[in-house]
């Protein structure tokens, strides 16, 4: 199977803190990737390195095939057109509308750019995501979970081949967080892409996704399958992944 993101020996600090420490990993193409760890084990930072926003103190990243190092500023503005990507914040700007901030990737938020053609993009968009004639509205006037969904329409609006979703449903109620775990799946097999989603919610992950990565001690200590996570008896991975209990 095609591989979209290979992670080699990659290293990085904060000061004094070494956070990864010869991090080995791969994100297989066509599969829904989750990615979780303890809190502060470095998920976003991962992600943030992956979206080309934060660069590694050594090692390679590959995207594509192709090392983010030895790209020119062209060849990367062309990958990072590739990748969609949710920031945990958000990120959403405030001084725009729904419209604009969905349109953003493709207007750099100028709006001589927004041509009736990205306008009828982001209305299918809007839709897409359960969001249906909201493109005038405010960012502060939107529930989280209304604006946890427009993050998503503007992460997708590009149609990437490499989806990075970093805690989708954070601080949302558990309604919520399940409609955004189910929204996550079903574009996924909509746009049949790759993604790659970081979250502490292993309960509602589970459930969607195709592949696991757990993220702890400065390496992915474990990769695998649903199936392949039920039978490991690896502390690390029951930590995270209890196994059922049986009744009586």
């Amino acid at each position: 199977m095609q591989t979209v993101v290979s992670v080699k020996s990659l290293t990085k600090a904060f000061g004094r803190i070494e956070l990864f420490n010869h991090l080995d990993m791969d994100i297989e193409a066509g599969l829904l990737h989750g990615l979780v760890g303890p809190g502060g084990s470095g998920k976003s930072v991962l992600l943030r390195m992956i979206a080309t926003l934060l660069e590694p103190d050594q090692g390679q990243i590959l995207l594509f095939g192709k090392n983010i190092k030895d790209m020119d500023p062209a060849q990367l503005n062309k990958v990072r057109r590739r990748i969609g990507f949710q920031f945990q914040n958000l990120a959403l700007f405030d001084f725009l509308d729904v419209l604009n901030n969905v349109a953003f990737p493709l207007t750099n938020g100028q709006p001589d750019r927004l041509t009736p053609e990205i306008r009828e993009k982001v209305t299918r968009t809007l839709e897409a995501v359960g969001l249906p004639g909201i493109e005038d509205q405010e960012i502060k006037s939107l529930s989280g979970g209304m604006k946890r969904r427009v993050a998503m329409a503007r992460a997708i609006i590009g149609s990437p081949d490499l989806l990075v979703l970093d805690d989708p449903s954070a601080g949302l109620d558990p309604v919520t967080s399940s409609r955004i775990f189910e929204l996550v799946r079903r574009t996924f097999e909509q746009a049949k892409n790759t993604v790659i989603l970081a979250t502490q919610d292993v309960d509602r992950l589970i459930k969607i996704a195709d592949r696991v990565h757990i993220l702890y001690n400065g390496i992915v200590h474990f990769s695998g399958n649903v199936e392949e996570i039920w039978q490991s008896n690896d502390p690390v991975v029951r930590q995270f992944f209890p196994k059922p209990k049986v009744s009586t």
